[in-house]
């Protein structure tokens, strides 16, 4: 388990510094051939109508926003392997918290009655970050192994959904904002055992 936390590590602090390397080419006007041709021909097509600055804050933010997607994605993976190692197929219904599980269900209902494409059939996949952060903590007998402290945690989660805020509502981060997230991935895996 530790080999796959320093995995997951190693690859967010690599997204990390992909992130720097973009926007520093970005502010400098470099290319550092990291576009795709599919990238070119929307950006042909779509870019033109929107202002270069806009254009450039998305660019510089894409990464963050793939950072993110990782590390919420890899938490929720986290959460059912551990849960369903301890209490089997069911574990959703036995141990979720009853205000996460009426979110998320609320969640499901809202997009089945929009008509678009389900996210998914799990769901623990309509969660938001604060309530993955509930289950860990309501489920701590289990996960408290996995992590050093359930106040550091909290502080890591809480700075981790602050952050979160902009990216979800395509603001972009200001630098030092930037340098926070990073730092707090290294936090979110330093607090695992």
């Amino acid at each position: 388990m530790k080999r796959e936390h320093a995995l997951r590590l190693f690859t967010l602090n690599n997204l990390a510094l992909e992130a720097d390397l973009r926007r520093v080419a970005t502010e400098h006007n470099i290319d550092i051939g990291r576009s795709r041709a599919s990238n070119e021909d929307v950006e042909q097509t779509y870019y033109p109508q929107f202002a270069e600055r806009l254009r450039t804050e998305a660019a510089s933010m894409a990464t963050q926003y793939a950072i993110f997607y990782c590390l919420e994605n890899s938490i929720r993976e986290l959460i059912v392997e551990r849960l369903q190692e301890v209490h089997g197929s069911d574990w959703w219904n036995k141990v979720v918290p009853d205000a996460v599980k009426q979110s998320c269900d609320k969640n499901q209902k809202k997009e089945q009655a929009a008509g678009i494409t389900p996210r998914s059939k799990d769901l623990i996949d309509y969660s938001n970050f604060g309530e993955l952060g509930e289950i860990i903590k309501a489920n701590w007998d289990i996960f408290g192994d996995t992590f050093r402290d359930i106040r550091a945690l909290e502080r890591v989660l809480g700075n981790l959904n602050t952050l979160r805020a902009p990216i979800a509502h395509c603001k972009a981060l200001a630098e030092d904002e930037v340098t926070r997230l990073h730092l707090s991935l290294r936090d979110w895996f330093r607090q695992m055992g």
